[in-house]
């Protein structure tokens, strides 16, 4: 939510009624009419909410000192460009003069800015899209200008009104926020670009055009949102949604500000388009939804559809390099009361660690599965260790440390530089804990052969879910850390970290039956669901204690936007689903939906051809950081994938397949350097698959990332590939929807599927690549909810399938 500054002027507001405006296109839900100042012509975008056309953009904004004050000022910015020819800078926030209808949801805008002939094309495309197109070309050849910017504006004016009436907005949304004034969000954060405004019960979106982008960036392109600090704004402000072509310079850490021009030719056509989405909406989970959805069906869903980043099925990423190279420089042993224990000896980070970070119970849930599958002895002793090494923590009334360091032998409270708040060594951190616990559960869940550990591991899940409900607040929040004595400690007492403990709790109760942990596990969904969803406050340790550190209550300067780490956005999907599962109420899976909609936002639904390496499926981290492939997209697969389950919507399976195939994509290996996925070589254990953390941690010069430990790379991304394999195999057959989803390096498509019969094409798409894999390999279809019908397979006859409510297998060699 947008800071709480304009209530107090409201008042101020008036109906904007001084231009005159024309209807010129519109169908059964949007209209876009005329406005003029001057010789400049402008648009105003209104939608229908029940009986009445209300405005929701315009290019014109209208400011008063005060409503009984005759004089005000008027701003109509229809096109902002800038250029320097010859040194003398030009610029014209107004361009357009003329305007030409072409059909009934067509018209065009035209006007010049020097030499140029621009242009600006608005067609209706749907009852809640309109496609802009925006073009300049020379009229006369040879030469260049240096190009400052070339944006469109449009303010956020529900009601045609202006000073502050929008503010506080119910929601908004830019991929990276302004340090200073000076700063946008350069196309370094396009992962899933828009910029969302909503307030007054009205909504609107703008969306890039990726493949326009694609196939012209003479100059970088950039989106921003200004509620203060732009030229309507005067004391009150007013929210301006901008994208368009401006160069950009990357600040630590990590932002983005307005660079120097770039230099463009005469006889270089620039041009970007976009999609505008208007509408009425209740709550933002309609137009988080909406967006995302968009987002994912226009290109997510393309990029799906080929191989890349993949270039090895899952399980030989571990074969061929994680387990037969990484996993034993790293893998130690330690004697323990119960039998051996293993841990990942991450040396940069004091050892074993079970943090909200890297976490060996995520990672070790793929050395178990894999161990288990190839009936690989050793693989099964590190996993067994592995577990047997977290279930020996000490406890303090349920609580316990989360860093086991093999020099001393002892155990640590967490990761020291994320727990200064409260004691690093000897202290407890819920963040952690809660992450540790939720893995344990996943173990206990999916492996049968840790039954003599399940109850282990449940008693363990329930003496600590009555530690946090023990320590939960009256407001229903759960503090973040606490000190050696078990008691809370101020920072982060009441934040979104309340996410992992009550999805811990939701958990808990379910496995216990305890009338008195589900009421903690509600309130702290019902604290969740009041405190930080309509505020978007989604913060937890990373976003104070980490690399981009910032004060506690600090907000973006120019548009209130708050500071968010995409771990609580997972943690609160996570938590809502529980309590879904837990009582049933439909609610809840909403507000989980529409946590998920906002991780949504950070996933990179395609490949920017401005970055030599494959990026698609990954996600960044926050909305003031520059990481792409953030070896966290692993840990998000079982959160996808669980809500796939939960709603039947492919788009999740889809989302957590992408982001499971881009964990390996910074591995330094043959397949991915022949396969132009990275060129990355890593100092230590060069071609042997070791993999950065992420990359353009510092912005685009950061072009090889840093190694920070096991998990965070390819051993995360077994663990995820291992949940997929376990719930889906190769193939996934869901009868709900009558669908086939690839899982696992292959291509499937439903020929047909009747009551009887379901017919499947299903080929490699590893095949095909330009360094191929095509060896034998045995594929797992597994199918939910199909009755009485047989399968067949490339023409091959597999047998029946009957499956009603319970998961089958059928096995089928592919060439």
């Amino acid at each position: 939510m947008i800071r709480d500054i304009g209530l107090a002027v409201v008042l101020l507001s008036w109906t904007v009624g001084a231009a005159s405006a024309e209807t010129l296109i519109e169908n059964q839900s949007i209209r876009v009419c005329s406005v003029k100042h001057g010789n400049s012509v402008g648009l105003r975008f209104e939608v229908l909410d029940g009986a009445r056309w209300r405005t929701v953009l315009s290019n014109l904004a209208i400011a008063k000192k005060a409503p009984w004050e005759k004089a005000q000022q008027t701003h109509l910015e229809s096109l902002d460009i800038e250029t320097i020819d010859g040194g003398n800078p030009q610029s014209n926030a107004a361009v357009f003069t003329a305007i030409k209808k072409v059909s009934h949801d067509h018209v065009i805008l035209m006007g010049s800015h020097g030499d140029r002939a621009i242009q600006m094309s608005v067609q209706l495309t749907g009852p809640d899209q309109v496609s802009v197109r925006v073009s300049a070309s020379a009229r006369r050849g040879g030469g260049e200008v240096q190009l400052s910017h070339m944006w469109s504006h449009y303010y956020f004016v529900p009601d045609d009104r202006a000073m502050g009436y929008a503010l506080p907005l119910d929601f908004a949304w830019l991929p990276n926020l302004h340090k200073n004034a000076e700063d946008v969000c350069g196309d370094h954060f396009f992962r899933s670009p828009a910029v969302i405004t909503q307030g007054r019960g009205l909504y609107a979106a703008m969306v890039p055009d990726l493949d326009v982008m694609r196939r012209n960036r003479i100059v970088p392109h950039s989106l921003d949102l200004r509620d203060f600090e732009h030229p309507a704004a005067h004391p009150y402000g007013v929210p301006r949604l901008s994208y368009g072509l401006c160069p950009w310079t990357a600040k630590p850490h990590v932002f983005t500000a307005k660079g120097d021009p770039v230099a463009v030719k005469n006889d270089q056509k620039l041009e970007f388009e976009y999609d505008l989405f208007l509408g009425s909406a209740v709550d933002s989970s309609e137009i988080v939804g909406r967006v995302t959805n968009y987002l994912w069906n226009e290109y997510g869903h393309r990029y799906f559809g080929e191989a890349g980043p993949q270039v090895l099925p899952f399980e030989e990423y571990g074969k061929r390099y994680a387990y037969k190279h990484e996993l034993v420089r790293w893998a130690t042993k330690t004697v323990l009361p119960t039998g051996d224990g293993y841990g990942i000896n991450n040396e940069f980070r004091r050892g074993a660690n079970y943090h909200a970070w890297e976490n060996d119970m995520h990672m070790g849930f793929g050395i178990w599965h894999y161990g288990q599958a190839w009936q690989e002895e050793r693989l099964k002793q590190i996993g067994r260790g592995i577990l047997n090494l977290n279930l020996s923590a000490p406890q303090l009334s349920g609580a316990f440390p989360c860093v086991f360091n093999f020099e001393s032998h002892q155990w640590e409270g967490s990761l020291y530089w994320t727990s200064w708040p409260a004691h690093p060594t000897q202290g407890f951190d819920s963040q952690a804990m809660g992450v540790t616990a939720w893995w344990r559960l996943y173990w206990a869940e999916n492996f049968a052969a840790f039954a003599s550990h399940k109850e282990r591991i449940a008693a363990s899940v329930i003496r600590y879910a009555n530690f946090l409900s023990s320590k939960q607040l009256d407001s229903g929040a759960i503090p973040t850390y606490y000190d050696e004595n078990g008691d809370a400690v101020p920072q982060l007492r009441e934040s979104a970290t309340t996410a992992i403990s009550g999805a811990v709790l939701a958990k808990a109760a379910m496995l216990s039956q305890s009338d008195s942990l589900k009421k903690a596990a509600v309130k702290a969904g019902e604290y969740m669901a009041r405190e930080i969803l309509p505020t978007t406050r989604f913060q937890d340790f990373e976003v104070f204690y980490s690399c981009s550190p910032k004060a506690l209550h600090w907000v973006d300067p120019v548009n209130g936007i708050p500071p968010i780490n995409n771990l609580a956005v997972q943690w609160a999907a996570d938590q809502f689903l529980a309590l879904y599962q837990l009582t049933s109420d439909e609610r809840w899976l909403k507000h989980g939906e529409y946590s998920l909609g906002i991780l949504s936002l950070f996933q990179q639904v395609w490949d920017p051809p401005f970055y030599n390496v494959h990026l698609y499926g990954g996600f960044g981290v926050m909305n003031t950081d520059g990481e792409w492939n953030d070896g966290r997209q692993s840990r998000f697969v079982p959160t996808y994938a669980d809500y796939y389950l939960a709603t039947g919507k492919t788009e999740y399976l889809e989302r957590a397949v992408a982001a499971c195939r881009s964990s390996f994509a910074l591995m330094d290996m043959a397949e991915n350097h022949r396969n132009r996925i990275n060129g990355i070589v890593r100092p230590e254990g060069a071609g042997l698959g070791f993999s950065s953390e992420n990359i353009f941690h510092n912005g685009p010069q950061d072009a090889r990332g840093g190694w920070t430990g096991y998990n965070w790379g390819p051993g995360g991304g077994l663990g995820a590939s291992a949940y997929l394999d376990r719930k889906f195999g190769t193939v996934y057959l869901d009868g709900r929807m009558n669908k086939a989803v690839p899982i696992d390096g292959v291509k499937a498509e439903v020929v047909r599927w009747t009551g009887d019969q379901v017919e499947l094409s299903v080929k490699s798409a590893l095949a095909d690549l330009p360094y191929p894999y095509r060896e034998k390999r045995l594929i797992r279809v597994k199918f939910r909810d199909v009755q009485a019908a047989t399968l067949k397979i490339n023409g091959r006859d597999l047998g029946p399938l009957s499956s009603d409510g319970e998961t089958g297998t059928i096995n089928y060699e592919l060439e």
